[in-house]
C-alpha cells in the first residue's frame, strides 16, 4: 500500500505540473490577444487664451496622457480648477472597416463669480474616426467675442486613437 502510494503521488505531481503548464499558455494566449487588439489613447489637456486660435499656440497650462484601452472599454479624464469641474469618458468601438467610432460623454460643472451659482452641462458625441486624426474637444465651447474682451479663457481636449504597439526587447 505504501509503495502504491509512492508511485502514485509522483504521477499525481506531474499531472498537476502539465495542468498549469496548459493553464499558464492558456493566459499568455489571451494576454496576446489582448495586447494585439490595445489602443492608445492619447489624450492633451491645454487651456488657452481666449484670442488664441485652436492649436496656433502655446497655451497657458498643457498636460499630456496616454491611457492604454480595448475596444468598448472606457478612458476617464478629470480635470478640476477653483471653479470649474470636467469630466470626460471616451470609449473607442471598432467598426467593421476597422476604423474606430469615438464615444464620448462630457460633463461641465462651472460657477462664475460674484453670483457663485453651479452650472451644469453635458454634451454627448459618437464621431468616426481614423487612426491617429484628432478629435478636438471643447468642453465649455469656444469663447464669443464678449467672452474675449473679458479675457477667458479656452479649454481644449485633443484626443487621438492609435494601435497599442508593444516595445520588443532588445
Amino acid at each position: 500500500m505504501t509503495r502504491r502510494r509512492l508511485l502514485v503521488a509522483p504521477l499525481l505531481l506531474g499531472a498537476a505540473a502539465v495542468v498549469a503548464r496548459a493553464e499558464d499558455m492558456k493566459v499568455a494566449e489571451a494576454l496576446k490577444a489582448l495586447l494585439d487588439n490595445a489602443l492608445e489613447v492619447r489624450i492633451s489637456a491645454r487651456i488657452l487664451p481666449a484670442n488664441a486660435v485652436a492649436n496656433a499656440e502655446k497655451g497657458a497650462w498643457t498636460a499630456e496622457s496616454t491611457r492604454l484601452t480595448i475596444p468598448g472599454r472606457s478612458v476617464k479624464v478629470r480635470l478640476e480648477g477653483d471653479n470649474v469641474q470636467i469630466y470626460l469618458v471616451c470609449t473607442p468601438y471598432r467598426q467593421e472597416n476597422g476604423d474606430m467610432l469615438l464615444v464620448s460623454q462630457g460633463q461641465v460643472w462651472f460657477t462664475e463669480p460674484p453670483e457663485k451659482e453651479a452650472k451644469y452641462f453635458s454634451t454627448f458625441y459618437s464621431v468616426p474616426v481614423a487612426y491617429g486624426e484628432k478629435v478636438l474637444y471643447f468642453p465649455l465651447g469656444v469663447s464669443d467675442a464678449a467672452a474675449k474682451e473679458q479675457g477667458y479663457f479656452n479649454i481644449e481636449l485633443e484626443i487621438v486613437i492609435v494601435p497599442y504597439q508593444k516595445e520588443e526587447p532588445q
